[in-house]
């Protein structure tokens, strides 16, 4: 999931890349009230550990336009990106306890504070299976059974906290706004895997030319793309890549190759330190056989043996015959 996580983050920790998002789903009410020119990427996670493989989370500081006595008064935006195949039953439950980080850690920023800003938690969905776990936290208690009466008495002290939802996969392609690297990286993650990829390439020359058209920057950003591309998608070959490419100039046609390179190489070196870790592994294993040879020889038992060394019962009864 490296190569999902690694453009998303690369892409859409860009605030220019990130408002030309918000500006195609946010519900367009909230978009008239943001000033969205000022939007801010805060850095950090409030993912678990755990989780990190499949979740990705950026958030975002965004003004009101309305000015008002009270200033700096924000919208925080907390958007997770869901990158696993299947949608994730407690999510709901997950993104009600990273919202309570933002909010603590915003408070150690705002001391004296008495009030908290609005959250809008958003939740980018990548898996090719439609969403069918909860949206809301509320959702998630157990009451099946109980008295309906007693259900809408306990409802309204319930916390509800609903995320909005985008599954990437159903996003038509008029909602992907803008032009160039935000609007491309979109394009991937909907049809990135599909195997009929090279041939929409063409339908996009003018998001790639609007790269190019940037120089160094925009060759950076293509990079991305097609590293993205080389990762998730078997079809896709340097020669095709290439091919493409090779309008738009010597330099645009050599990223393929370049790409390349570099995943063959990041691929060696993955190789040669899963070969020293297993050949260390294998040294330490058989010290451990040797000294528990000699353990034997002494006379201690093999129950006794195995408890000293961490070898397995039975490894140690073979070393008896």
């Amino acid at each position: 999931m490296g190569g999902h996580d690694k453009l998303f983050k690369a892409v859409f920790s860009e605030p220019a890349n990130a408002v030309t998002h918000f500006e195609s789903f946010l519900p367009a009410e909230i978009i008239v009230a943001l000033d969205l020119s000022r939007a801010s990427h805060v850095p950090g996670s409030f993912v678990d550990e755990a989780l990190s493989e499949r979740h990705t989370d950026l958030l975002y500081r965004i003004p009101w336009r309305q000015e008002s006595e009270r200033k700096g008064r924000e919208l925080l935006l907390y958007v997770l990106w869901e990158h696993q195949s299947t949608d994730d039953s407690m999510m709901a439950y997950r993104m009600a306890v990273y919202a309570f980080r933002v909010w603590d850690q915003w408070l150690i920023e705002h001391p004296g504070q008495k009030s908290l800003p609005p959250i809008l938690p958003l939740v980018l969905y990548h898996g090719e299976q439609d969403w069918t776990a909860a949206t809301e936290l509320r959702e998630l208690f157990d009451m099946e059974g109980v008295d309906p009466a007693a259900v809408d008495a306990l409802r309204p002290f319930l916390p509800k906290l609903q995320f909005m939802l985008n599954e990437v996969a159903h996003l038509p392609d008029e909602k992907i706004i803008g032009q160039g690297i935000a609007s491309l990286t979109l394009l991937l993650f909907k049809y990135g895997r599909l195997r009929e990829l090279l041939d929409l390439l063409p339908d996009w020359v003018d998001d790639f030319q609007a790269e190019f058209s940037l120089g160094d920057p925009g060759l950076h950003n293509v990079k991305l793309l097609v590293r993205y591309m080389m990762t998730v998608n078997d079809e896709v070959s340097v020669n095709a890549l290439e091919e493409f490419f090779a309008p738009f100039g010597d330099e645009a046609k050599e990223i393929p190759m370049t790409v390349g390179e570099q995943l063959i190489e990041k691929g060696r070196r993955e190789g040669e330190q899963k070969g020293r870790r297993e050949g260390e592994q294998k040294g330490r294993h058989d010290a451990l056989l040797q000294t528990a040879r000699k353990l034997l020889a002494r006379g201690m038992s093999p129950v006794d043996v195995a408890e000293a060394t961490d070898l397995p019962l039975k490894e140690v009864q073979v070393l008896t015959h």
